[in-house]
């Protein structure tokens, strides 16, 4: 009887320490993926596809924030390296501590580039500036942002169309092309 009892405590102890290992790597393994959620999509096989909801990203240059995305959901393909997002909102950073707040109904990101498309309604924010198109594109490594498509800017006593533009972030200059028009007062000083 005794001998039956020592088997059962020694069989419930080894089972103890064999499901304590198990929550012992789980959380270790949770930890990891917390703290660096690229693992996480370095360990799903090649070709699959994933679905998110309520997606956030950063992208970090030298340790410094340049932009935040924001989506209500996200589809990603391994195979084309490329995340949709919908209902999409990109906050970029500009060096003299301003924000750029651009939204649309949806945006594509290289993952391997950083690049970004971001198409319908769009609207890019910067002060009392307002900027309207349909299409608009960023180049993570030059820091542009570019529309092929009219853009339409208002701001103050300021009023701006043009059929294509492009921003440099990093000199916060902007080019405009095709049938540029506007109205400026007199008085407004342009600054972005």
């Amino acid at each position: 009887m005794r001998s039956k009892k020592k088997i059962l405590l020694l069989g419930l102890l080894l089972g103890i320490l064999v499901l304590s290992g198990f929550l012992v790597r789980g959380y270790l393994a949770y930890r990891e993926i917390r703290e660096n959620p690229a693992k996480l999509i370095e360990a799903i096989p090649e070709g699959t596809n994933i679905v998110l909801g309520e997606v956030r990203h950063t992208a970090v240059r030298e340790g410094k924030k340049e932009w935040v995305l924001e989506a209500s959901s996200a589809n990603y393909s391994e195979s084309s390296r490329d995340a949709v997002f919908n209902d999409v909102r990109v906050t970029f950073f500009l060096d003299n501590g301003d924000v750029v707040n651009l939204k649309g109904q949806k945006g594509t990101i290289n993952t391997a580039s950083n690049d970004m498309q971001v198409t319908g309604d769009v609207r890019v924010e910067m002060n009392e500036y307002t900027l309207e198109t349909e299409i608009i594109e960023y180049n993570h490594q030059a820091r542009h942002i570019a529309s092929q498509s009219p853009v339409h800017i208002l701001g103050g006593d300021f009023e701006l169309r043009a059929d294509a533009m492009q921003v440099d972030l990093a000199t916060e200059t902007a080019f405009f092309s095709g049938a540029v028009e506007g109205q400026i007062d007199a008085d407004t000083q342009l600054q972005m």
